[in-house]
């Protein structure tokens, strides 16, 4: 990034010569082994009911397998993280200027219409995820938002300076980035994460999921095209030899610098026990929270953007709404406005029969249509005509207490706010939360008592993730901190794949001349 972004005018002579100072690579990188060209092969099979990033692609990006061997697949891991090493190591070297330059390039290649027309037909087609016509805009706004947060935050040289207090920052690369790449974000991710990662002049391997291995393809050679073509090192972006296989993704957690983690409990689980700094984000959706100060019908359209997003296949889809009790009934009538179905008792049992089958392994509902789960709810004619679905569940414990993934939203009913903010609190995710209220004493409140990482007000819970009505910066994941194990808070922005020096300078004059260096004491007898 440029460096004249840190801040104003240089201040003290000490400092100014620090401004000048160059980060360099790591001079504590892992050995690298030798890099050896990965096999050829077959397509890894779909699995739409795994959603855990278990590797595909190889280190450049083809998507073939082979007859290989899990004992071979560490090794092949280690050969993708080697060679990306390399290209890591080529990259540090580079003029903060010249990565911003690079990273303009890659984005707009990467932003550009066909491009991200293409990107969304090969993601509807293999997954069968998410709404077909949402997923362009659904990738369109999130590039423009990372693009956008790119432009505000430095991540490569100096990135800040306190004239002041006579200290610079200077952010540096923290190496080989290896990432999780879910069924249900299979664009977003690894668009995204790879101009975070250039931006920050580190290199980055995908994991994808078994149904997402084509398409993350696609991703991975549409930037290495536009990094051939700015003569940046092509091995900065790759991806994991084909077929899929869980052993590998946990060799490239276990070989890679910094680790991002996002998908199924499965996957967040391995990115979190691997030893390896983690920014692990799950995807359990937003709990939202109203008071009734704010009209049902304001609250319903909110929650109706949130639930309906992409078919629900967001991770921060409005799962459930808690609204003080007086407002239960006004709420669900106003999500049958904004075309909802409300289920009836039967039909709730029903979902959750098909949820528990999901757990189970048997089918998997995420990013489905809402015709879909019409069809295998057996719901009546009108429930096939709905945008989604709505559910009152009957307590905490309930399967139906959040509906993370799909088209469908709980809501549920407390005495008072503080009622509501406890249930809330139970049921939500420590990454985001949305609370619809006129007090903002209360949005104060709601803070306090879910402490989420981001927190949304008066607004669908996706907005968590950035977007121009708010001030966030723009995240592909969300992670919930220490509460869910993760060193990642809140968004996962640019300046979390750079690590920073500190430098401090002084030209005030010792006060204590008569003083030698530390002082007697300091020096010892």
């Amino acid at each position: 990034m440029n460096e004249d972004r840190g801040g104003g005018s240089d201040e003290a002579e000490a400092s100014a010569r620090l401004d000048e100072a160059e980060p360099s690579g790591r001079d504590d990188a892992k050995p690298v082994e030798s890099a050896g060209p990965a096999p050829d092969g077959a397509d890894a099979p779909d699995d739409d009911a795994d959603t855990d990033s278990d590797a595909a692609g190889d280190g450049g990006s083809t998507s073939g397998g082979s007859g290989t061997g899990a004992a071979d697949l560490p090794s092949r891991a280690s050969r993708t993280v080697a060679a990306s090493r390399a290209a890591a190591d080529d990259l540090a070297a580079w003029d903060p200027g010249d990565v911003d330059a690079l990273v303009r390039s890659v984005g707009e290649r990467l932003a550009d219409r066909e491009t991200v027309s293409r990107l969304a037909r090969s993601a509807a087609n293999e997954t069968g995820r998410g709404h077909p016509g949402t997923k362009a805009e659904k990738i369109a706004t999130a590039l423009d938002a990372a693009r956008r947060t790119l432009r505000d935050a430095p991540t490569a040289g100096v990135v800040d300076r306190d004239g002041a207090r006579g200290t610079v920052t200077v952010a540096g690369p923290v190496g080989v980035v290896g990432a999780a790449v879910p069924a249900t974000h299979p664009v977003v991710i690894p668009a995204v994460l790879s101009l975070y990662a250039l931006a920050a002049r580190n290199a980055v391997v995908f994991a994808p999921s078994p149904s997402t291995v084509e398409t993350c393809d696609v991703v991975v050679e549409t930037v290495r095209r536009a990094l051939a073509d700015a003569g940046a090192p092509t091995g900065a972006v790759s991806m994991l030899p084909a077929p899929a296989a869980k052993p590998e993704t946990d060799a490239l957690f276990e070989r890679a610098d910094l680790v991002v983690a996002a998908g199924s409990e499965a996957t967040v689980a391995a990115g979190q026990r691997c030893g390896t700094p983690n920014l692990a984000a799950g995807a359990d959706g937003v709990v939202a929270v109203a008071d009734g100060s704010v009209p049902a019908e304001a609250v319903a359209t909110r929650v109706a953007v949130g639930a309906t997003y992409d078919f629900g296949a967001h991770p921060a889809g409005d799962a459930a709404v808690v609204t003080v009790s007086p407002a239960v009934d006004s709420l669900c009538s106003a999500l049958e406005s904004e075309g909802g179905y409300v289920l009836d008792a039967a039909e709730r049992d029903r979902l959750r029969s098909l949820l528990g089958d999901a757990d189970d392994g048997a089918t998997d509902p995420r990013g489905n249509s809402p015709r879909w789960l019409a069809a295998e709810l057996d719901l009546p004619s009108a429930a096939r005509e709905a945008a989604f679905l709505v559910a009152e569940p009957d307590g905490v414990d309930d399967r139906l207490a959040a509906l993370p993934g799909i088209p469908a939203v709980a809501v549920h009913g407390r005495s008072g706010f503080d009622g509501a903010l406890a249930l809330a609190a139970e049921i939500g995710s420590p990454h985001a939360a949305a609370v619809h209220t006129t007090q903002q004493r209360r949005a104060r409140r709601a803070a306090e008592r879910l402490a989420p990482g981001r927190l949304v007000v008066n607004q669908p819970g996706i907005a968590a993730t950035g977007a121009r009505s708010n001030g966030f910066e723009a995240a592909p994941v969300l992670g919930g901190g220490a509460a869910e194990g993760s060193q990642l808070r809140g968004g996962l922005t640019p300046d979390r794949l750079a690590q920073t020096a500190t430098v401090a300078a002084t030209s005030v004059a010792d006060e204590a001349s008569h003083r030698n260096g530390a002082g007697d004491t300091l020096r010892g007898p």
